[in-house]
């Protein structure tokens, strides 16, 4: 009894901060541990500077995505100072973010958190939040191993005239990492600004889970299992296992929109990939990592995201997946159905999700565990890279296709022969888009002949 009224009372304290600006589950944490891993976020955000930096002109990519870090970096440096200089006199480890304009505490104290909390440029106090990659379920390895490549007729796309298999696109994930001395990937992986461990700092790739080797796999894997094999491919590890830590992830943000050298250094904006796939996320209508996307939006990387493996329930689309600013991606079987597992729509917001779906059951690509290996799971992890792959043939064709031509061009010509499936928000899955297929599963073939005719 007396615990709980301890717990109650140091809750009522923070929600007396100024403005309630201490979270009340970050309050719970820091009376049971004691300290608490906190993210401070400013009244002032982003946003202005990317409206800002979009309303210019600049004679190249590199010189906008330049701009664009320096502008916020500047942001941040006003913003940010009275934190920094507060955390510079205590015994505390942070890391200060230009991307989103937070910072991230490492085990602060509540008189730490109180005294953030205080400054009149801080609008709220909360704890850090943790996010999983989506689990991998293990798939049937007595299948067509290239199933998912054949039935969106990637080959197909390749040799069409004027076609291509990526080349001149570098793509990147926000996994668990890569094996990038397998035999799928060792040829295209980009060595210059091409790694970043934001938990160890490692030299080289490196994947003790497979998940993120195997998503790689299908957007550029060589041998058949990827979607555009000719493109070059970078990559964070953004999550240390199953796991993915929101420093991590802010930490990823940067690297993928301004590329360093492993260590940190050497940021070469012009080195930016073209196209970032996730395949983690959770919980619904939580738009923490809008402020990243929309940086990667104006550093024109496409930003896809799987869906999420939270169905057969309708309603069930996970963030990031289900923000307006994102493709969101849903996964079908071999006879394009959908799979059970595939979150559906609609978002919290209303809004229509999946915008489009892929193959996702039963997908065979590279794994970590030697340099031949192979494995075949299931998931929205497996469709998600599919899109992205597709993504990079797009703009291999067409370097210069914006955020929304990428999206017309996957949904305008995407296949409509779909299973039956569940009718959700209203929509019903005979209609397109739905909270089912979203526009339908992709079609590489169809989508890069329509942007070779003059999208």
């Amino acid at each position: 009894m007396i615990r709980q009224l301890l717990v109650a009372a140091l809750v009522g304290v923070a929600l007396s901060a100024p403005s309630n600006k201490i979270d009340e589950s970050l309050a719970r944490t820091l009376q049971t541990k004691g300290v608490a891993s906190a993210v401070v976020i400013f009244n002032q955000g982003t946003s202005d500077v990317i409206r800002s930096v979009n309303s210019m002109r600049f004679e190249n990519r590199g010189q906008k995505i330049t701009t664009l870090k320096t502008n916020l970096e500047a942001l941040a440096k006003t913003t940010q100072k009275n934190v920094v200089s507060i955390l510079n006199t205590k015994n505390v480890k942070y890391d200060a973010y230009w991307i989103s304009n937070q910072v991230f505490v490492k085990e602060a104290s509540y008189d730490l958190v109180k005294a953030i909390a205080a400054l009149p440029e801080v609008a709220e106090v909360r704890e850090e939040k943790i996010v999983y990659i989506e689990e991998p379920i293990q798939g049937d390895a007595e299948i067509n191993a290239e199933w998912g490549i054949e039935k969106i007729q990637a080959e197909a796309a390749w040799a069409l005239p004027g076609g291509n298999n990526g080349q001149g696109v570098v793509v990147s994930s926000i996994d668990t990492g890569v094996r990038a001395t397998h035999e799928s990937l060792r040829n295209n992986f980009r060595s210059s600004k091409g790694w970043f461990d934001p938990y160890t700092r490692t030299a080289t790739p490196t994947d003790n889970n497979g998940h993120g080797t195997h998503t790689m796999g299908t957007i550029a894997g060589s041998g058949g299992i990827g979607v555009a094999p000719g493109a070059q491919w970078i990559s964070c590890r953004g999550c240390s296992t199953s796991s993915c830590t929101e420093n991590a992830l802010n930490a990823c943000g940067e690297f993928i929109t301004c590329p360093t050298d492993a260590n940190g250094s050497g940021a070469d904006c012009s080195q930016a990939p073209n196209v970032c796939s996730n395949s983690w996320g959770g919980g619904q209508g939580d738009n923490w990592y809008n402020p990243i996307v929309s940086a990667w939006r104006a550093a024109d990387i496409v930003p896809v995201f799987a869906q999420g493996n939270s169905g057969p329930s309708c309603g069930t689309a996970n963030s990031p997946g289900d923000s307006d600013l994102v493709i969101g991606v849903g996964a079908t079987t071999a006879n394009d159905g959908i799979a059970s597992f595939s979150s559906l729509g609609p978002a919290l917001s209303g809004a229509i999700k999946p915008d489009v779906s892929a193959p996702g059951q039963n997908v065979r690509s590279a794994w970590h565990t030697g340099d031949s290996a192979f494995n075949t799971i299931s998931g929205t992890s497996m469709a998600c890279p599919h899109v992205a792959g597709l993504t990079a043939l797009l703009l291999s064709r067409n370097p210069n296709l914006t955020y929304d031509q990428v999206r017309d061009l996957l949904k305008d010509n995407t296949a409509r022969d779909l299973g039956n499936a569940a009718t959700c928000g209203g929509t019903p899955p005979t209609e397109f888009p739905n909270n089912v297929f979203g526009f339908g599963r992709i079609d590489a073939r169809a989508s890069l002949a329509a942007a070779i005719n003059g999208f």
